[in-house]
């Protein structure tokens, strides 16, 4: 599984609490800074635009039909606001231009209805720090991570610290039908979709089973300004056991803690840490 990707990990050093679900502001006040950067257009308007094909703002938030090859996660019920940006892929190239709108939107633009400017202290990647809260540093050395997956744990719990919503023949995933095949298979054709390539049928036996659930529903709220309505995300959020997996369903686990799982990964819905339980 051949997969690049940066993850950009973003403190901020202001007194300032943020929505309990702070993942469609971060998105929202991303696209104005991201917007304001590298738009060309006279007009300012995406439709019919002679540079929209090349241009990362319109590939992150106007093209339609398309996979969306970044995410934004952050903790629900922040004291502060933090989060993590992940770029994949192609757009791994588009690193400057992101960076510059991480700062741009926090500290320029500002957060909120309000408009809050919050002042960033650290960006990091990889545990690299690329601005200190002054000044960027030279990114130059800063490569994409690969994925690897050098160890194996058959049983391991998996933590969903953002709602999972997903869907499997046409039907959203209830607690009841979680299966470890169901996740395993929509991590596949998510990743299938980031490398933009056809989502061929596994070619492994997928073994193990969930033994213990306390998955609970959830209901998160966003304001869609393009709608221009209050849209709600509905998911499952806790943790789940499972025993007995392969090392090949691991791996693909692994692989989905970088990449998310489910619907409306963009606002970091499905986004889920492992924790390999003690022999």
């Amino acid at each position: 599984m051949n997969l690049k990707w940066y993850k950009i990990d973003v403190e901020t050093s202001e007194d300032y609490t943020p929505p309990f679900f702070a993942g469609s502001m971060l998105r929202g006040v991303l696209g104005l800074a991201l917007k304001r950067l590298v738009c060309i257009n006279p007009m300012y308007q995406c439709t019919g635009c002679f540079s929209a094909k090349n241009c990362i703002y319109y590939d992150f938030y106007e093209r339609e039909n398309s996979i969306k090859a970044y995410r934004i996660t952050s903790k629900l019920g922040m004291k502060q606001l933090s989060f993590s940006l992940y770029l994949y892929e192609d757009t791994t190239e588009e690193l400057p231009f992101v960076l510059s709108a991480i700062k741009k939107a926090l500290e320029e633009i500002g957060v909120g209805r309000e408009k809050r400017q919050i002042k960033v202290s650290t960006i990091s990647i990889d545990s690299k720090p690329v601005y200190t809260g002054r000044e960027f540093l030279p990114i130059r050395d800063i490569t994409p991570c690969e994925f690897t997956c050098n160890d194996y744990h058959s049983d391991i719990e998996l933590h969903f610290q953002l709602p999972l919503s997903l869907k499997y023949k046409n039907q959203y995933v209830t607690k009841e039908k979680l299966s470890p095949y169901i996740l395993i298979t929509n991590i596949h054709k998510r990743f299938a979709e980031l490398k933009g390539i056809p989502a061929q049928k596994i070619d492994f036996q997928i073994e193990g089973q969930i033994i213990q659930n306390s998955l609970k529903y959830l209901d998160l709220f966003r304001y869609s300004n393009r709608k221009k309505r209050h849209m709600k995300f509905t998911g499952l959020i806790g943790k789940i056991t499972i025993q007995g997996l392969d090392r090949r369903s691991y791996e693909y686990l692994k692989l989905g803690e970088i990449i998310g799982i489910g619907k409306q990964t963009v606002f970091g819905l499905g986004d889920y840490t492992i924790k390999p339980l003690k022999a």
